[in-house]
């Protein structure tokens, strides 16, 4: 069997913000959903992603995304992978519906990778990664005109990973590892109606390993009115 690829691999599409931060968009008591795409890259990595996400009352956001990155590695040929990241983000400050001065959320989420290459066809490996990750992140709101706002953010994030790779005969080789990264980003914000709002994400993350930057384009449809408490 040959050595098993960095474990940093594994933690490519979580270095970047993957999920929607629906509710971050919405108001307190607002419930609806919201929908995007994402490329993301740096200089070991590339590649897309897609995520669609629930918002519960403007508290909770329940999100599934699904990426498909491609690596450059020395070990193997063409190596690309299939990550699926589920996340549940939960909102304890909200700026647009009170006098706070933030919006301010905490997060926790799982990642399954499956790899592949045309070695681990022709050694007949297979080779997966298991994550678990967590972070907070802290925005706040600059309206720019009626219509278009901006909303910068900060945040913290830990991810560790798993990774294993096996050969017919049973024998595995594996590693974890565990990863701080500052995630920075400005979504810019339109509002499409009262329900409806488009949103532009560009995104940086900062890491042990890399920067990586990505770009998300989306939609955010609110299925509630906001409550008549929070209207401005």
């Amino acid at each position: 069997m040959k050595k098993t690829v960095p474990v940093f691999f594994a933690l490519f599409l979580l270095s970047a913000l993957l999920a929607f931060p629906q509710s971050s968009f919405l108001k307190t008591g607002q419930t609806g959903f919201g929908t995007s795409g994402a490329y993301t890259t740096n200089k070991d990595a590339s590649g897309f992603s897609g995520t669609a996400g629930v918002a519960l009352s403007g508290i909770f956001d329940l999100s599934l995304s699904v990426g498909r990155p491609s690596y450059g590695s020395d070990t193997y040929a063409d190596l690309k992978a299939t990550s699926i990241v589920s996340e549940i983000r939960a909102y304890i400050i909200k700026q647009n519906s009170g006098k706070a001065p933030v919006t301010a959320s905490i997060s926790v989420g799982y990642s399954s990778d499956k790899f592949s290459s045309p070695d681990f066809e022709a050694d007949s490996l297979v080779m997966r990664a298991h994550s678990m990750l967590m972070g907070g992140t802290v925005s706040r709101d600059v309206p720019l005109s009626a219509k278009v706002y901006i909303q910068p953010y900060a945040g913290i994030s830990y991810v560790n990973s798993t990774l294993k790779i096996s050969d017919p005969s049973g024998l595995t080789l594996g590693s974890t590892d565990g990863m701080v990264s500052l995630n920075l980003g400005v979504p810019l914000v339109y509002g499409l109606s009262e329900r409806t709002m488009a949103v532009l994400q560009p995104a940086v993350s900062l890491d042990k390993n890399n920067v990586t930057f990505a770009v998300s384009a989306g939609l955010i449809v609110a299925l509630t009115k906001a409550p008549e408490l929070d209207k401005k």
